[in-house]
């Protein structure tokens, strides 16, 4: 069973939380295009080569696999290759064969035969409406993706399952989806600038108090919503506060990516059931700190539970897959946060890996998952 130890060391968090909200105005957050080099192309086709080398190689160990591996023959192809690709090229490189969040809304936006609503927000982010903008309560979305990966068709779909679900029961909830910039074009805290500044523009522009909005991530999107929490709770000396005058109805967190630097050196953990792996984590978490220190917006593990006890937010539910290799730091990291921070809940889809209710859909298997279900019930219940 793998293990993991929690620290409480004190860093630049203890300053952001005693920041005077009436400082002076914070300076604009710094974007820079990053160019995949010469080399960066021509490395792609050897890296390219592996993938598929692995993939062919990943038919004949799907037939060997255990209750730790994936749960079908398809995911365990599927899950194989991603984890192949995702360690052997760099962000560039998949971001150069990804297309960006603002695209594959449209897509998904024609193909579903709607207009597509984008917002333009502060600081370089957009904001995508999915379902009927007018309704009484949105649901705003921070994708995952390690801060390097845009947003993909399975968000879209699983938004269009929740929605169907959750309106049906007089739930009246639409989603507003915030397209980020990506690491290495911006470093923290450009990511987590643009999630308030989302928030911002649904509480001053859409006529919504609090207690009609929730906050929602999976992964590294997980850890934006805890650190767009903890803005509200402790302003970030680097964003402007964001005061509200009640309460947040909730917020959902898919494997929350709140350990950005985990202590699992001498550790071994079996990723054949997951999509990701250490290794990926430690290089792109580096991508997306850039020359930043880590605190308690961007490694929320590491502060102490009362930290979470000024959250203004009414109810929080953490999820995971059993399978996955950051679930022990996430069930470490709820047993802090409901110390201070009662309301909260976790649930695990047995045998499903990392960000599963996303992920599945996204390479074609659409049988809901556990972490899926639960989403939607909770989601319902909270807007009875």
């Amino acid at each position: 069973m793998v293990t993991a130890t929690r620290t409480t060391t004190r860093s630049s968090s203890a300053k952001a939380a005693a920041a005077a909200s009436s400082g002076p105005t914070p300076p604009p957050v710094k974007i820079e295009t990053k160019k995949l080099s010469f080399f960066g192309y021509l490395d792609m086709i050897p890296g390219l080569a592996v993938v598929v080398a692995t993939a062919l190689a990943s038919f004949i160990t799907g037939f060997f696999r255990t209750e730790r591996d994936s749960k079908t023959y398809y995911l365990h192809v599927a899950n194989t290759i991603l984890r192949k690709a995702t360690n052997r090229l760099t962000p560039l490189q998949l971001q150069l064969i990804s297309p960006n969040t603002d695209i594959i809304y449209k897509h998904y936006a024609r193909a579903r035969k709607f207009k597509p609503d984008t917002v333009a927000l502060a600081h370089g982010a957009q904001g995508h409406w999915v379902g009927n903008k007018n309704a009484t309560n949105v649901l705003i979305w921070y994708h995952g993706g390690g801060f390097c990966l845009p947003a993909n068709v399975g968000y879209f779909k699983l938004f269009e399952r929740l929605l169907k679900a959750i309106n049906a029961t007089g739930g009246d909830l639409c989603v507003f989806a915030v397209t980020y910039t990506l690491a290495p074009h911006g470093t923290y805290p450009v990511q987590l600038t643009q999630s308030v500044e989302a928030l911002r523009h649904v509480l001053e522009h859409t006529g919504r108090s609090p207690r009609n909005v929730l906050l929602g991530g999976d992964s590294a999107g997980g850890n934006l919503t805890v650190g767009v929490l903890s803005h509200l709770a402790h302003p970030h000396p680097s964003i402007v506060p964001l005061p509200l005058a009640e309460p947040l109805a909730g917020a959902a967190a898919i494997a929350p990516w709140v350990s950005l630097k985990p202590d699992l050196s001498e550790q071994v953990i079996y990723d054949g059931g997951d999509i990701v792996t250490t290794t990926v984590g430690e290089k792109w978490s580096s991508e997306f700190m850039g020359d930043a220190e880590p605190d308690y917006y961007t490694d929320a593990f590491d502060a102490p539970s009362s930290w979470f006890e000024t959250f203004p937010v009414k109810k929080m539910l953490f999820l995971g897959g059993e399978n996955e290799i950051m679930m022990p730091l996430i069930e470490l990291f709820y047993e802090n946060v409901k110390v201070g921070f009662p309301n909260v809940e976790l649930f695990k889809g047995k045998g499903e890996s990392h960000v599963a209710p996303v992920y599945n859909i996204y390479v074609g298997d659409n049988t809901e998952t556990e972490q899926g279900k639960k989403l939607k019930s909770w989601l319902i219940d909270l807007l009875k």
